[in-house]
């Protein structure tokens, strides 16, 4: 039988990260001295967040932990695969198997080791994930032969029934995510063509989110609560106030992002989503906020955010549902655009690339209509 080649995490293997700057988690194949190979997980964080062999102190660290196993599993099942068929176990034979050469006949392996090697966000990543644990949950599509039009068909109905409560643009969204993957193995030849070719998927129309008001925005602020759904409530209240999404939240440090200018405080950052630039005011509200958590605002994982978020909806009695893009779609409208900041500066303190997406934040609200009325009228 052969040596078996070790297999181990290694991070930071080039030694770039700092406390800001993350760097990547790779996996070591040890062959010998002369021949070791380095796997690419996709997973950067910063040193922080790294204790030997797993992720700590992440919002995500459970998510990102398995994810890390499921790769490495990956590694030993070929490297084990290879000892069993006595094939010689070296780096040359390593990488056939491991980069395709040899086609695999799992299509959810295939799916899970295509996200895992994308170059993509961490945010991304998860919705890819999250996509392919439906599939899994599908249970239809375990072969390159499953994939056909009528499969699609089949897992599109799965969608639809699993959770009735989702709309065609959640369920376009989840073949969005698939399609990638089976047009990957399309271009690999492990299916003649790809199902997608025949199976179309409306995108449907996005349900229109409704924003805070400023009397619910107040009644917000103002209101009572526990200890934890009280530091959740500051989270979405600074969000409101400075247009920042969960996620660039999570990664807002104030020491690196705040900058001031004139007597006023100003975010100087980047999306996490996108990469581009924003620059957004920190509002009295958002800064008083800051002040109570010596400017390291509270974070949880998303989802604990957005289920907090709907126990404090349903306490005080408001007939809207709160997710944590309301509160950048209340910046947008109630704190901005209704106090009559141009289209084009909100446009560039949520960062958006193109004006257009602003726009889709740009209801008009009634109020503003009835102000305008009321100076036209004394004009008139």
């Amino acid at each position: 039988m052969s040596t078996m080649p070790s297999v181990r995490y290694i991070y930071d293997r080039r030694r770039t990260a700092t406390d800001v700057k993350p760097a990547t988690v790779e996996i070591e194949i040890y062959f010998s001295r002369q021949q070791r190979k380095f796997v690419n997980t996709g997973i950067q964080i910063l040193p922080e967040q790294w204790n030997e062999s797993i992720v700590v102190k992440h919002n995500d660290a459970d998510q990102l932990n398995n994810t890390l196993l499921g790769i490495k599993k990956k590694v030993e099942r070929i490297l084990i695969a290879m000892d069993v068929d006595k094939e010689p176990i070296s780096m040359q034979s390593f990488n056939a198997r491991y980069e395709g050469a040899v086609k695999p006949t799992s299509f959810i392996d295939f799916m899970y080791d295509c996200i895992c090697k994308r170059q993509i966000r961490d945010s991304t990543r998860r919705a890819h994930i999250a996509a392919w644990e439906t599939v899994r949950r599908f249970g239809k599509m375990r072969t390159f032969s499953d994939l056909t039009p009528e499969t699609l068909k089949r897992f599109d109905d799965f969608l639809r029934a699993e959770d009735p409560k989702r709309c065609q643009v959640t369920i376009h969204g989840y073949h969005k995510r698939v399609k990638p993957y089976i047009l990957e193995a399309h271009k690999l030849r492990y299916i003649d063509y790809s199902p997608y070719d025949v199976f179309d998927v409306s995108r449907g129309t996005s349900k229109e989110r409704e924003p805070l008001n400023q009397y619910e925005l107040n009644l917000l602020r103002d209101a009572e609560l526990p200890d934890k759904l009280a530091r959740v409530r500051d989270v979405f209240v600074f969000g409101c106030y400075t247009g920042l999404s969960y996620s660039d939240i999570c990664l807002f440090r104030y020491d690196k992002d705040v900058v001031q200018s004139n007597g006023m405080y100003y975010i100087d950052g980047e999306r996490l989503k996108t990469g581009t630039k924003f620059y957004t005011p920190v509002l009295k509200p958002a800064l008083d906020i800051l002040l109570k958590y010596n400017e390291r605002l509270p974070t949880i994982s998303i989802q604990k955010y957005n289920d907090f978020l709907h126990v404090i909806e349903l306490r005080l009695g408001l007939k809207k549902p709160l997710t944590s893009h309301i509160a950048r779609h209340t910046f947008a409208t109630t704190v901005t655009l209704a106090n009559d900041v141009p289209i084009e500066t909100v446009c560039r303190m949520l960062g958006h690339k193109d004006i257009k997406t602003t726009q889709i934040y740009a209801k008009i609200l009634k109020t503003t209509v009835e102000r305008h009325v009321e100076t036209l009228s004394k004009i008139i």
